[in-house]
């Protein structure tokens, strides 16, 4: 089995030579940044980008308390920019919400001089930016490899999936915070961006990891080595049917990454019988020790007894 994961953002632990990380797997080419994107970014250098991804989507509710909080960080000068990648966001919706606090179709219209809507965004070329500061995401695995990758601490949403336990991997890490889907507040997100800008500890565990990121990141060549011993093991060990095909016998063709204890059964595999063995002995020795202890100290007191009956009987 490989896995797109890297320890680091995995949580440690022991794994069988069957699985193999291989992550995290990036491409070699992304789509650079549009003109638009690019002048947006040049001119605004505090950028926070948001994005909850391809899949997933949110209440109109709750983007709206996420405008809001967008507003006021600009207001306070906290950020500069916003560059919103709207994705499956139903952004019609927004325009029926009755909201006098944000200028939804000023928004919406792309005529915010410092919100910037785009459908679809080239999100590693954003990333890369040295202009963008902070990503408010959905916690998908691809958006916090590449946010890793990019050393960019997050502020996650996680909604379903993997994501409650991504946000929580990154909370581990020191490299993010976390908003709650069922309980957004403008006061908690612009609370929370503070800290991500403004604590050195967040950006320090994020190029901690970027390095983690960028070193396995390789390892993906390894994967496609993998895949090719596979087959040319089948090649070599499978018996070869009518259509050109192989009949394989994974034990077989595995045989190579499959840890003994597999095929010694449960006992011997966990060295029960070893340590069942270990346990009599010194249960054996213990009880001989005791038993040889208790003999000496009984025959030093038939001996005193026998001594002072001896002394008692020459004195009468």
């Amino acid at each position: 089995m490989l896995l797109d994961n890297f320890f680091g953002f995995e949580i440690p632990s022991a794994e069988s030579p069957l699985h193999q990380e291989i992550g995290p797997i990036l491409p070699d080419i992304y789509p650079s940044l549009t003109s638009s994107l690019d002048s947006f970014l040049s001119a605004h250098p505090r950028t926070l980008y948001f994005t909850i991804g391809t899949v997933v989507v949110t209440t109109p509710q709750n983007i709206a308390v996420i405008l809001k909080s967008f507003l006021e960080l600009i207001d306070q000068d906290v950020i500069d920019g916003v560059i919103w990648a709207t994705v499956k966001t139903d952004t019609s919706e927004l325009l029926s919400l009755n909201n006098s606090n944000i200028p939804m179709s000023v928004i919406l219209n792309n005529s915010h001089p410092h919100i910037h809507i785009t459908k679809y965004a080239p999100q590693f070329a954003i990333l890369s930016h040295d202009n963008t500061k902070l990503f408010l995401s959905h916690g998908g695995v691809s958006s916090c490899h590449e946010s890793m990758y990019n050393a960019k601490p997050m502020l996650i949403l996680p909604i379903m999936g993997d994501q409650p336990g991504n946000d929580e991997k990154l909370k581990m890490a020191g490299m993010a915070l976390s908003l709650s889907k069922t309980d957004l507040d403008v006061n908690d997100i612009v609370s929370k961006v503070k800290r991500l800008l403004d604590e050195k500890s967040f950006k320090k565990n994020a190029e901690r990891l970027q390095f983690l990121a960028k070193v396995n990141s390789k390892r993906k060549y390894r994967g496609a080595d993998l895949i090719e011993v596979v087959l040319n093991t089948a090649k070599h060990e499978g018996i070869e049917e009518e259509n050109g095909g192989f009949k394989i016998d994974n034990e077989i063709l595995l045989r190579d990454w499959i840890t003994p204890d597999s095929r010694m059964g449960y006992i011997r595999g966990n060295y029960l019988d070893v340590y069942g063995v270990a346990f009599t002995l010194s249960l054996a020795l213990s009880g001989g020790f005791i038993y040889a202890l208790f003999k000496i100290i009984k025959l030093f007191y038939i001996r005193n007894r026998n001594s002072q009956r001896s002394i008692k009987s020459k004195r009468e």
